[in-house]
């Protein structure tokens, strides 16, 4: 593997050989990756860093660099790096949005909040817009201030819409925002994949299926005005039919407060989308892959990637969040599903 390193200015350095290294994306937690080099390289912290497959298989990482140390152990140099979503680290001010596109949306922000803030020194950076998701966010009590990476990750867990890396083209780091919608098939007996685990415990966060829609100037809690009522199904969609045999019982319900004066006011049904989708994806699979195998090969992995997953008989619809990809192994660690049983995700 090479790796380069590309300057805020949009100046890439001679390529390096990378030694030895551990390349960790993960949308909902954002690890961090690490790459040993043989030779010193000059770089700056926050500085970008693209690595690439040797034997022409394309670009195995791109992200920003974090930190560089010694290692003790073999006297080579440890680069260490964040995924790109970690530049909108920072907190601007939400309040309430609705519209056809989280993705134009998503870009707007990033826009405003990082590319064209100077101080930022982040102008070599474009971003193309490759799909439109409609979309809901009604904070309680706006404007909020707001993790802007948190609300993107929010944006993932409800429309499986990413923001990543695309090429380094003259001189211009080059990203999309897109809804993935490409599907892959998987059983727990395939070859290649091993030590399945999957947990659909709610491990620390409850998930709802049943939204109740409720007016504004409602004032008795015993009758509610209540404007509409939404289920989330088995299959990923949302129905207005309680008697469905789609939808998982007992249910548990979520309650959005509606204004019904307000201009440009989201529809119910985008409201339930927003609201309930979320938490479809509410569960823990991790498998062992090898690297070699035929269905979901590294060069190929892609966050966002809907998987059915049949394990035992039982299907999971699940997507691809994270994945670990170490040299030193002829395995990989594929992660599916929105939940993280780790501590820091259940203390979160």
């Amino acid at each position: 593997m090479n790796l380069w390193v590309i300057g805020r200015d949009g100046v890439i350095s001679e390529a390096t050989e990378v030694y030895n290294y551990e390349i960790s994306y993960d949308y909902i937690t954002t690890e961090k990756t690490s790459f040993n080099l043989v030779n010193d390289i000059e770089f700056k912290n926050g500085d970008f860093v693209m690595a690439k497959y040797q034997h022409g298989k394309g670009i195995a990482y791109f992200g920003v660099i974090d930190s560089y140390e010694e290692s003790e152990e073999d006297n080579t140099r440890i680069m260490v790096c964040n995924d790109i979503i970690t530049l909108i680290n920072f907190d601007f001010p939400a309040t309430k949005m609705s519209g056809p596109s989280f993705e134009a949306h998503a870009k707007t922000l990033i826009t405003k909040y990082l590319i064209s803030d100077p101080n930022k020194v982040m102008s070599v950076l474009d971003i193309e817009v490759l799909s439109n998701t409609p979309h809901v966010y009604q904070p309680a009590d706006p404007p909020t201030p707001t993790n802007l990476m948190k609300y993107l990750i929010n944006g993932f867990k409800k429309y499986n819409v990413v923001w990543e890396f695309d090429r380094f083209e003259n001189g211009r780091v080059k990203t999309s925002i897109k809804a993935v919608t490409s599907t892959v098939q998987l059983k727990n007996n395939i070859k290649g994949f091993k030590n399945w685990d999957v947990s659909t415990t709610e491990v620390g966060k409850g998930t709802s299926n049943y939204l109740m829609i409720v007016d504004k100037t409602t004032t008795n809690s015993e009758t509610p005005k209540v404007l509409s009522n939404w289920y989330l199904l088995s299959d990923n969609t949302i129905s207005q039919n309680a008697s469905s045999p789609l939808v998982i019982k007992p249910t548990k319900t979520q309650i959005s407060i509606y204004d019904t004066t307000e201009e440009d006011k989201p529809s119910y049904e985008d409201v339930a989308n927003a609201a309930l989708k979320g938490s479809f994806y509410a569960h823990e699979i991790t498998v062992q892959a090898y690297k070699e195998n035929l269905v979901m090969d590294p060069s190929s992995l892609a966050t966002g990637t809907l998987v059915n997953i049949m394990y035992n008989g039982t299907q999971y619809k699940s997507v691809l969040t994270g994945f670990t990809i170490n040299e030193n192994s002829d395995y990989m660690a594929l992660r599916f599903g929105h939940i993280r049983s780790r501590l820091s995700e259940i203390l979160e």
